[in-house]
């Protein structure tokens, strides 16, 4: 069962957006030293975010939050 989308109070340090949980899974996973969101890790891998979604589940088991 997935996880419940949570708004943090921080922002991507790429792009300023108003990062989430499934954001800062994401940035974990990949071992990002700064919190980045999924719209510009999917973009510096080149990908499309249903691609980036796929790829995390299938190498990692992750699935994103409800609410996503």
């Amino acid at each position: 069962m997935a996880t419940k989308l949570r708004w943090l109070d921080e922002d991507c340090n790429i792009c300023g957006q108003r990062l989430n949980s499934w954001d800062a899974r994401l940035s974990k996973t990949l071992a990002y030293k700064n919190k980045v969101c999924e719209k510009c890790i999917a973009k510096e891998y080149d990908m499309d975010i249903d691609v980036l979604r796929e790829r995390m589940e299938d190498f990692f088991g992750m699935r994103p939050c409800q609410g996503i």
